[in-house]
C-alpha cells in the first residue's frame, strides 16, 4: 500500500512539472533538454527521479534500483545526484550480495557509475579518488595496477587539496607492484617523493582553512590529523618495501645532479632521501649536503653536514655545522635533537662540562627525552680527579647514577638500559670503611661532587 502511494504522488507531481511554468526561477525539468529530448521523455526522468529518491529516503535501496536505473540510462545529465546517490545505492547492495559473482558485476557497474559522472560533471580528481579508493577498499592489491596509475592521476589534479586515505592507498600499490616486480625501484622511489610532496602541500593548505575558521573546522581538524598519519605510514611502507637501496637512490639521482646543481628543492629531496635510508656515506650525500647548504644555509642541511663530518671523524667541522644547525632549527623537538646529538659529539672529544651543557639544553625544549640525562650520567662517570682524597674520586658515580635514575623516570622507554648502566656503575661506589676514614660522613647524608660537576647527591654504599 505504501508503494502505491508513493507511485500515485510522483504521478501527480510529475502532471504538474508539465503544466507549471518557472516563474523566472529556472528551467523546470519539462523545459530542460538535460531531462530528455521531449516533453514527455523529460516527466518521465522527472518522475523517475521522484520516485527513486523517496525509496532512497527509506533506504529502500532494492526498490529505488529500478527507477534509479531509468534515470541513469535515459537522461543521466538530469542530476550530478544521480551519480552521488547511485553510489551509495550500489555499495549497499555489494555489501549485502552473497554471490561473489554477482558481487564483482555490481562492482564493475559502480567503477562505470564513477566515470560517466566524470563524463557528465567533471570533477574528475575528486571522483578518481572515490573511484580508487572504493575499488581498493573491495579488491585490495589485486587490482593494484589499475589502482595505482588512478590515484596518481587524481593525486595530479587534486594537488593540496588530495585527501590523506588517498595518498596511503597510492604508495600502498606502489610497493605492491615493486614487489611482484610490475614496477622498478626507481619508480617506487618516485612514488613516496610524490606522496611525501603531496603530504606536506595538503597539511599547508588545511592549516590555512582552519586558521580561516568556519562551520568546516572539525573536518578540517580530522584532515589534518589523517594527514599526519599518513605521512608516517607512507614512511613506513617505503623504509620497508625493499626499494630504498642506496645504491638505487645513489644510480637515480647521479644522473641528475648537474642539471639540478641550483635546484635549492630537488637538493632538499636528496638529501633528505639519502638521510632518512641512512646513504649518508656516499659521495652524493656529501656533495648535495655542502651545495644545499651554500645556496641555502638552513638547520636541515647544517646538520646533514654535521652528520657527514662525525662520521668521517672530522670533530671540529662536526663541531661547527651542530652550532649552526641547533642555532638555525625553530621546531623544539628537532632543536633537542640536534643539542643531543652535538652532546654525544663531545663525549667522543672527551669534553665532559659541554655534554652536560648541550644536554641540559636538549632538556630544556623537549623534557621528556631521557637520553640526555643518560649522556650526562656518562660524563660524569668518565670524569677524573674529582675531590681532595682518592676515596672521593669514585663520588662521580652516585652523581652518575642520579642522573640515570632521572632518564628512565622521564622516560620508560629507557628503563632498560638505564638499570644496566646504574648495575655496571653501582659497584664503583665508594666502600664504607674508606670513605668513613677518608670523609667522616655517613650514608644518607648530603654530599657535594666537586670539580666541575659540583652537583649534590645523597651518600650510599
Amino acid at each position: 500500500m505504501k508503494s502505491n502511494a508513493i507511485y500515485l504522488t510522483i504521478l501527480l507531481f510529475s502532471l504538474l512539472l508539465s503544466t507549471t511554468n518557472s516563474k523566472g526561477q529556472g528551467k523546470l525539468p519539462c523545459h530542460d533538454p538535460n531531462y530528455g529530448k521531449d516533453s514527455a521523455s523529460r516527466v518521465e526522468c522527472a518522475m523517475n527521479i521522484s520516485l527513486y529518491s523517496e525509496f532512497y529516503k527509506q533506504q529502500n535501496f532494492k526498490d529505488a534500483l529500478k527507477p534509479w536505473r531509468q534515470v541513469y540510462n535515459n537522461c543521466p545529465k538530469a542530476s550530478k545526484n544521480t551519480y552521488i546517490k547511485g553510489a551509495t545505492i550500489y555499495k549497499n547492495l555489494i555489501a549485502n550480495e552473497k554471490n561473489a559473482a554477482t558481487q564483482d558485476k555490481l562492482i564493475d557497474t559502480l567503477m562505470q557509475l564513477y566515470d560517466k559522472r566524470i563524463e557528465y560533471f567533471g570533477e574528475k580528481g575528486t571522483v578518481l579518488s572515490y573511484k580508487a579508493a572504493e575499488l581498493y577498499g573491495y579488491k585490495g592489491n589485486d587490482v593494484a595496477d589499475q589502482i595505482y596509475p588512478m590515484i596518481k592521476e587524481a593525486m595530479q589534479l587534486e594537488g593540496e587539496e588530495s585527501k590523506a586515505a588517498v595518498v596511503t592507498v597510492y604508495i600502498q600499490t606502489a610497493v605492491s607492484l615493486y614487489k611482484i616486480s610490475k614496477i622498478e625501484g626507481a619508480e617506487v622511489i618516485e612514488a613516496y617523493s610524490f606522496a611525501v610532496e603531496t603530504l606536506e602541500k595538503a597539511m599547508k593548505f588545511n592549516q590555512a582553512k582552519l586558521a580561516q575558521g568556519g562551520k568546516d573546522s572539525d573536518k578540517v581538524t580530522k584532515e589534518i590529523e589523517n594527514i599526519t598519519t599518513s605521512i608516517g605510514n607512507v614512511e613506513a611502507l617505503f623504509s620497508e618495501s625493499g626499494a630504498a637501496t642506496c645504491d638505487a637512490l645513489v644510480s637515480i639521482f647521479e644522473a641528475k645532479y648537474n642539471e639540478n646543481i641550483e635546484n635549492i628543492d630537488w637538493l632538499k629531496k636528496v638529501t633528505k632521501l639519502l638521510n632518512k635510508s641512512e646513504c649518508t656515506e656516499a659521495g652524493l650525500f656529501a656533495k648535495a649536503s655542502e651545495q644545499l647548504y651554500k645556496l641555502e644555509p638552513s638547520a636541515e642541511a647544517a646538520h646533514n653536514l654535521a652528520r657527514l663530518f662525525l662520521k668521517k671523524g672530522q670533530y671540529e667541522k662536526a663541531t661547527g655545522y651542530y652550532d649552526e644547525a641547533s642555532r638555525l632549527e625553530m621546531e623544539p623537538a628537532t632543536k633537542a635533537l640536534y643539542f643531543y646529538e652535538w652532546s654525544t659529539l663531545a663525549n667522543a672529544m672527551e669534553n665532559y662540562p659541554k655534554v652536560r651543557e648541550l644536554s641540559l639544553e636538549a632538556l630544556k625544549y623537549n623534557p621528556n627525552d631521557g637520553r640526555p640525562y643518560i649522556m650526562i650520567g656518562k660524563a660524569y662517570a668518565a670524569t677524573k680527579g674529582i675531590g681532595q682524597q682518592d676515596v672521593e674520586r669514585n663520588s662521580v658515580y652516585w652523581a652518575a647514577v642520579d642522573s640515570f635514575n632521572k632518564a628512565k623516570q622521564v622516560d620508560t622507554s629507557l628503563t632498560a638500559t638505564a638499570n644496566e648502566l646504574i648495575t655496571t656503575y653501582s659497584q664503583y661506589f665508594p666502600k664504607y670503611e674508606e670513605w668513613f676514614m677518608a670523609v667522616g660522613s655517613k650514608e644518607g647524608d648530603i654530599y657535594t661532587v666537586g670539580g666541575w660537576i659540583n652537583v649534590n647527591t645523597k651518600i650510599r654504599f
